[in-house]
């Protein structure tokens, strides 16, 4: 894409967010042992208004890139905190249907992100242990200290961690461990 054509799509993305524009939807998450749905893992979809519906390899990077990948998360996470609520309102009480969400390494990495999962937990009235914030392996390489402390913040939480698409960066099981880790997804 043109440099101007990533003006546009950025300044696009920058009126999406703050015009609901963008959707989450919600794949399931199945366990093999009774084939019931235990969660879903929030996705985020663009519904652009002239380009139709965007998947998020066609924007995700680009807000990676400017920076407005915070702003996303942020609202992925607050939108899919209250869909698990609505979700368990209606369920069996018995349930215990959780939601995964991504964090991006930038959104790790910003100093309020505590604050923000904390605030989008408690808005929702959801118990934290319902929900699992997924990192990717190649998050882990970065800032290896700051990458730790915030994760074991997080945790204190009392949300479940994982590790998304492990196998396609350079780390090992060994070096997985060094993180509070709860999950790890296998690519």
């Amino acid at each position: 894409t043109s440099v101007f054509e990533r003006l546009e799509l950025k300044a696009d993305l920058i009126r999406a967010i703050d015009d609901g524009q963008l959707r989450c939807q919600y794949q399931p998450i199945v366990s093999l042992q009774t084939g019931h749905i235990t969660g879903t893992e929030a996705l985020v979809r663009w519904q652009h208004p002239t380009r139709g519906w965007l998947t998020p390899d066609s924007f995700i990077p680009l807000a990676e890139d400017t920076g407005l990948v915070i702003q996303l998360g942020e609202w992925v996470l607050r939108e899919a905190c209250q869909q698990l609520r609505e979700w368990q309102l209606i369920l069996d009480a018995s349930s215990t249907l959780s939601m995964s969400v991504n964090l991006s390494v930038r959104q790790l990495t910003s100093e309020n992100i505590v604050a923000v999962v904390r605030d989008a937990i408690e808005q929702a009235g959801i118990d934290p242990s319902t929900l699992t914030l997924e990192i990717t392996e190649t998050t882990l390489m970065h800032d290896t200290d700051l990458t730790r402390r915030r994760l074991a913040e997080l945790r204190e939480l009392g949300l479940s961690l994982a590790v998304d698409d492990f196998g396609t960066g350079y780390s090992s099981l060994q070096y997985v461990q060094r993180f509070p880790i709860d999950i790890i997804k296998i690519d």
